[in-house]
């Protein structure tokens, strides 16, 4: 039972600190009488919570068992892992090379792919992306691991 609370855990907690952040950017830039912010933080909440499960069932079940099955199960290597398998999904669907020649991309203003290859920008993007979903991951195995010690 306290292995499903750790899987259970390790899905919300990345979905509800992404909710609240983006709640929070909700309140700072629409009037707090607007009806429509829980509207749309419902919505968010619900692709966090899909995406979030999904990444836990497809890869961090998996995970869990092979690391158990090898007697690697340590707070450092389910925290790596974690930061591993939330990462390296968006790293490959995101890879800034799949641009086609003569392509060009923009990000507030900025350059990030002129004509077809990442600028500095474009590389400083990408990885502060895969980062970020790398900390998500993180997150989700600290919960999974405070939960299942």
């Amino acid at each position: 039972m306290r292995l499903i609370i750790a899987f259970v855990a390790a899905v919300l907690t990345p979905t509800l600190a992404l909710v609240g952040w983006y709640i929070y950017g909700q309140f700072a830039m629409f009037d707090s009488n607007d009806p429509y912010i829980w509207v749309r933080t419902r919505e968010f909440f619900v692709i966090c919570f899909v995406i979030s499960a999904a990444h836990v069932i497809a890869l961090g079940i998996p995970t869990y068992f092979l690391l158990r099955w090898r007697r690697l199960i340590r707070w450092w290597s389910v925290l790596f892992a974690g930061f591993v398998l939330g990462a390296v999904p968006v790293g490959a669907f995101s890879w800034p090379l799949h641009s086609s020649p003569g392509s060009y991309a923009l990000a507030n203003g900025v350059q990030t792919i002129i004509n077809g290859v990442p600028t500095m920008a474009g590389w400083l993007q990408y990885f502060g992306g895969v980062l970020f979903f790398g900390v998500c991951g993180l997150t989700a195995a600290a919960a999974f691991v405070s939960c299942a010690a």
